[in-house]
């Protein structure tokens, strides 16, 4: 679970790489083996929409396993703003998913149960906002360009771009093998993207509705916490018995 909570942080971020509000430095180096015209147009889609103050989708999520015929469909609703993200799935189980720069709060409400996972340091740059900047994934991920149509059938070359991107560091090639992404030139907005990782499972997440600077509030992406809800912290040793939801937003 905790590695598909670090896959959607990344894929969060790469929604649109502005709305946080973090700056990056003006210029940032052109990585070995991404040629100069791929590097420019890449540069440009990143600079593109630095307005953007808020964001919300839809979303639909497939995942692909050797183990099932066919994929685990499930589908729901996301906000963005700033440094937090809210991911609301409705379909086939209702859960939240609450993403700041401290931690990820994963709620079934069915269940009453909240899982709190605390943000991994060593992926901090990509952790500390759901919407790392291009030098920030330049420093975890190579680059290569791939044919858009071979994602999004039928998708014109001009209009999208789409990059294979390969983890740079060890400590991600545990976990990940390669993330697919299919953006949109115009907006930057990615419309699809597709992580495998080492086991072979496949997880394919499309965005569709997307608005931004609707002037969502920080309290739109608050979490609600119905009363009785028990909370674990899975990767300390478990839960304290003394947290429960009492029907507060967190």
């Amino acid at each position: 679970m905790a590695l598909r909570l670090a896959y959607l942080l990344l894929w969060c971020g790469m929604i649109s790489s502005r709305a946080s509000g973090a700056e990056q430095p003006a210029a940032v180096t052109r990585p070995a083996g991404v040629d100069e015209k791929l590097w420019n147009l890449m540069v440009e889609i990143d600079a593109r929409g630095a307005g953007i103050k808020d964001l919300s989708a839809d979303f639909t999520q497939e995942k692909h396993t050797p183990l099932l015929k066919k994929p685990l469909v499930s589908a729901g609703h996301i906000l963005i703003k700033g440094s937090t993200s809210l991911w609301t799935t409705a379909q086939p189980e209702p859960t939240v998913m609450r993403i700041d720069n401290k931690e990820i709060r994963l709620l079934y409400p069915k269940q009453k149960v909240m899982e709190i996972y605390r943000t991994d340091e060593r992926m901090g740059s990509l952790a500390a906002s759901p919407f790392p900047r291009l030098g920030v994934l330049k420093e975890h991920f190579t680059f290569e360009r791939i044919p858009a149509r071979g994602i999004i059938e039928g998708a014109e070359e001009g209009k999208f771009l789409a990059l294979r991107m390969k983890p740079a560091q060890e400590e991600l090639r545990k976990h990940i093998d390669e993330v697919t992404v299919v953006l949109e030139i115009a907006t930057g907005f990615v419309q699809r993207a597709q992580t495998i990782d080492t086991d072979g499972d496949r997880v394919v997440l499309t965005f569709s509705n997307l608005r931004i600077n609707t002037g969502l509030k920080d309290k739109d992406l608050e979490m609600e916490v119905p009363a009785g809800v028990s909370v674990t912290r899975p990767l300390e040793g478990g839960g304290r018995a003394d947290e429960t939801g009492q029907g507060k937003r967190k």
